[in-house]
């Protein structure tokens, strides 16, 4: 098992998130729930990722794109985040930078996350787990849609429903 901290709030697995960002060089993956994506933006995600990515570094990411949340993710897409869309509800969602320091945590059922939520996050620099959480991600990436795409789609059924 490799060792790591087990968090038990939404706020502290949110100051991980963002350490993550401060303090990777390379590549940042993120396969969030759209709440926590939300959550993160509050933040200020977006503006700590945009000194990563101007430097080089790739950030990719997987949530649910929706009418809600549209603007949050064309704000990411405008600084160099390549976003993909995803309806499946995935038992782990996890930040993983320089495939070595990740968060994840086990989905217990919860329909939407607050500051508030209880949670079993784990934080850990074991590169071995980052490669295994990093597995998942690609297995969800390859079967996920491109936000431009999706955001066309949502665009499109707004646009049929105002016509009828």
């Amino acid at each position: 098992m490799p060792s790591g901290t087990v968090i038990n709030s939404v706020e502290d697995t949110v100051a991980v998130i963002l350490k993550i960002i401060e303090t990777a060089k390379h590549d940042i993956v993120f396969l969030l729930p759209p709440s926590l994506f939300s959550i993160a933006g509050t933040y200020n995600t977006v503006q700590r990722a945009k000194p990563f990515i101007d430097k080089g570094g790739v950030l990719r990411g997987i949530t649910v794109i929706s009418r809600e949340n549209i603007e949050e993710v064309r704000m990411r897409l405008d600084i160099g985040v390549d976003m993909r869309h995803s309806d499946h509800v995935h038992e782990v969602f996890m930040v993983v930078g320089d495939k070595q320091s990740s968060v994840s945590v086990l989905n217990i059922g919860a329909e939407a996350y607050t500051l508030e939520t209880p949670v079993v996050a784990y934080w850990s620099e074991d590169p071995t787990y980052a490669e295994y959480l990093l597995a998942s991600f690609e297995t969800a990436w390859s079967q996920a849609v491109p936000a431009e795409e999706r955001i066309q789609v949502l665009l499109e059924q707004r646009y049929q429903r105002a016509d009828q």
